[in-house]
């Protein structure tokens, strides 16, 4: 056994003296250099490349049959309801843990789903309301009482207790209030051509979003709208026009407030996205609410934030991420294959979740694999400096000794 070790020793270090011998040699010094640099630009150019693709990303058939409208998870981000386009009406359609979609049988036709990952909530044609537990398998109805003949709800939120919707009756839409069971005075915005298309609470009442029926009819739905809605005791809700502008139309609002506890003065109660910018909506005790730019934006076809307060967007050139402050959006490179028609952004758990513009393909983004992968990047990355300096430690220490015929 001892002859053998002294035996393999012999070979190795044999092995390690015509490496030597052959990088000490000058013809061939060069040669040495110049594959070194290569090897270390092609580890180099494939470590940039792999830090370049967004981690934590999954593609999944939906199974769907059409494009996704709207969507609302639960808090774990297992189950879910969402309206369906199937062509000639609007289905409502129920994920359960396992991933299998499947129609609702409601007796109802559903135009509009809101609430919270909590409690969901559907609105259909002739006011029906109906409220839904996230994990069962049944809508429960709920009868409220209107003041005039019940209208189609277009856009509804809020919680059981209390909430919001915007209904249409023939060609009015009108924002109500309701408060249990009964429903509040509607209130019609003043300006015949502002036409009335999402609501969502916020803190301390609700932001609609709508757009201009004036705008040229060539180039289509062209001006951005934002309303505020107060609630009122004695009548119908206080409508005041925070924004009218020319732009693409706003199609989407994020509330906030919960994002950002103990602020007291100024503080972001929602981000409203649109056809040409990104908004965040203020709210002030002394001077109200107002509507701000958000530094760095572009524009969104769809857009939702998650829980580091990170905003994740897609527009006509790829998927940006933006944190609110920053001056910049980050474009980031999906693996290949990734569905790049993507739709219908919001939050499951802690996950993003869109889906393909026909609905039958589901991409989830893991936000925190990012932090984990630059994390390990940087340990990777100090490794190979380390070892770098090693490797040329030894080889120069080597060639010094050879030098001064030490070895």
């Amino acid at each position: 056994m001892f002859f053998n070790s002294l035996g393999h020793r012999g070979a190795v270090t044999n092995v390690v003296e015509r490496l030597f011998s052959f990088v000490d040699s000058p013809a061939e010094r060069p040669w040495v250099a110049m594959g070194a640099l290569a090897i270390f630009i092609l580890l180099g150019a494939g470590w940039v490349n792999q830090a370049q693709v967004l981690p934590g990303v999954s593609t999944t058939e939906t199974g769907l049959e059409g494009p996704v409208v709207d969507v609302i998870w639960d808090e774990n981000g297992h189950h879910a309801l969402a309206l369906v386009d199937s062509g000639d009406e609007l289905a409502l359609m129920l994920r359960d843990e396992s991933g299998t979609w499947s129609e609702i049988q409601c007796n109802c036709n559903a135009t509009a789903i809101g609430g919270s990952s909590s409690l969901w909530l559907v609105g259909g044609e002739d006011g029906w309301f109906g409220v839904m537990i996230p994990g069962d398998n049944d809508i429960a109805p709920r009868s409220l009482n209107w003041q005039s003949p019940a209208p189609d709800i277009v856009s509804l939120d809020g919680q059981l207790a209390s909430g919001w919707l915007i209904a249409e009756m023939a060609t009015s839409r009108t924002v109500y209030s309701w408060s249990g069971l009964n429903v509040s005075e509607g209130a019609t915005y003043p300006i015949n051509d502002i036409s009335l298309d999402e609501i969502e609470s916020v803190s301390g009442g609700a932001l609609i979003i709508g757009h201009d029926q004036t705008s040229n009819p060539v180039l289509g739905l062209s001006s951005e709208v934002l309303i505020e809605a107060e609630r009122n005791t004695t009548g119908p809700p206080i409508l005041t026009m925070l924004h009218r502008g020319a732009g693409a139309p706003l199609h989407t609002i994020i509330p906030v407030d919960g994002h950002f506890e103990g602020c007291i003065q100024n503080c972001l109660i929602a981000v409203v996205g649109g056809g040409d910018s990104i908004y965040g909506i203020t709210s002030d005790s002394t001077v109200g609410r107002n509507m701000h730019r958000i530094a760095g934006s572009i524009e969104v076809n769809t857009i939702t934030m998650d829980s580091q307060n990170m905003l994740w967007f897609k527009s006509e050139n790829g998927l940006y991420n933006l944190e609110i402050g920053d001056q910049n959006p980050t474009l980031v490179k999906l693996p290949d294959g990734t569905p790049s028609d993507l739709h219908s952004a919001s939050m499951a758990g802690d996950n993003v979740v869109m889906f393909s513009e026909e609905g039958d393909t589901r991409v989830t983004i893991d936000p925190m694999a990012q932090q984990s992968l630059l994390r390990s990047l940087s340990l990777l990355g100090d490794l190979i400096l380390v070892m770098t300096f090693v490797a040329f430690f030894g080889f120069g220490g080597y060639a010094l000794l050879r030098k001064h015929e030490v070895l």
